[in-house]
């Protein structure tokens, strides 16, 4: 998980150099709601792009294909192994690894699907958790997710009976729902919190996680591209539009990773990062994925 921490940081270091490349999401939506989705994005040596078929998760399937800058060829490609889920774990961590405060150990989770397990297996690596609170609407889910994440963490991971338990006094909050709508209150943040928020979803697919307080109250708001936000219209462009906040106060992670930005500057302020899909990241953990794969001697050659 280190590994793929790294390989994420790398990515948006790279692409706030401009020696990394990236294309804003795409999607297509059916009447049906199917989507097919693309991530397009080249790091270092390998190019290629994540696709995704969705339809509002009852249908799902991934793959991500690598193939060589320097001669076209198809070098590897994954189907349906979970490298998505690891990438955004590792996209949350560095997040938390940036901005939550130094001494940052409590943690309250909203979700608890595969998503929210990759979340905090990340997190743990960049900041020793000490407690963990995580709320789900699904009572057998949450059972679930507790057991099992405490045995992969060995810190307690206690199943609360509201979102609001889950959020109050914790230093890291991290949401991983696909709500339409807000999922706690802003007011229930402590000072000095950080959030990580992982659902964007575009004008088509509204994703509403957060509320209008949380935007206002964080001092700092990150995201891995502005561009990406504008293109599908998600809640920060909307915030931003709405003027609940100023686009000009959103900042680019890969600026902070530059030291272009100063990122917190005190344990009371309230830092929110967004954190977008990026095609580079995936093309990152893939080729970090690859790279093992040969050492191994494993996969199927083309």
């Amino acid at each position: 998980m280190s590994e793929m921490i790294q390989a994420v940081e790398d990515s948006l270091l790279e692409l706030a150099k401009g020696s990394g490349y990236d294309l804003p999401r795409r999607r297509i939506h059916h009447p049906n709601r199917m989507i097919f989705g693309l991530l397009p994005g080249s790091f270092k040596d390998f190019m290629g792009a994540y696709l995704q078929v969705d339809q509002d998760r009852l249908v799902w399937r991934e793959t991500i294909i690598l193939y060589s800058v320097s001669t076209g060829e198809p070098v590897v490609m994954f189907q349906d192994c979970g490298i998505n889920e690891y990438r955004t774990g590792a996209a949350g961590a560095v997040g938390v690894k940036h901005l939550a405060k130094e001494t940052a150990s409590s943690l309250g989770i909203l979700g608890t699907g595969p998503q929210a397990k990759a979340q905090l297996l990340a997190i743990n690596e960049v900041r020793k958790l000490k407690e963990v609170r995580a709320f789900s609407p699904n009572p057998e889910h949450l059972r679930t997710f507790a057991r099992e994440m405490t045995a992969a963490l060995n810190v307690d991971v206690i199943a609360v009976n509201s979102a609001r338990e889950a959020v109050e006094a914790m230093d890291i909050v991290v949401v991983v729902t696909n709500s339409v709508k807000p999922v706690f209150e802003g007011a229930w943040l402590a000072q000095g919190s950080h959030i990580d928020s992982i659902a964007n979803g575009d004008k088509n697919r509204m994703r509403e996680e957060l509320d209008v307080e949380t935007f206002r109250r964080s001092d700092l708001l990150y995201v891995t591209s502005k561009e990406t936000v504008a293109i599908n219209e998600s809640d920060v462009f909307r915030m931003a539009r709405d003027s609940v906040i100023s686009w000009g106060s959103v900042y680019e992670f890969g600026d902070l990773l530059l030291g272009r930005d100063p990122g917190r500057t005190s344990d009371e302020q309230i830092t929110l990062y967004k954190l977008q899909g990026l095609g580079i990241m995936d093309i990152a953990i893939g080729a970090l994925v690859y790279e093992r794969l040969k050492e191994l001697g494993s996969g199927i050659q083309w």
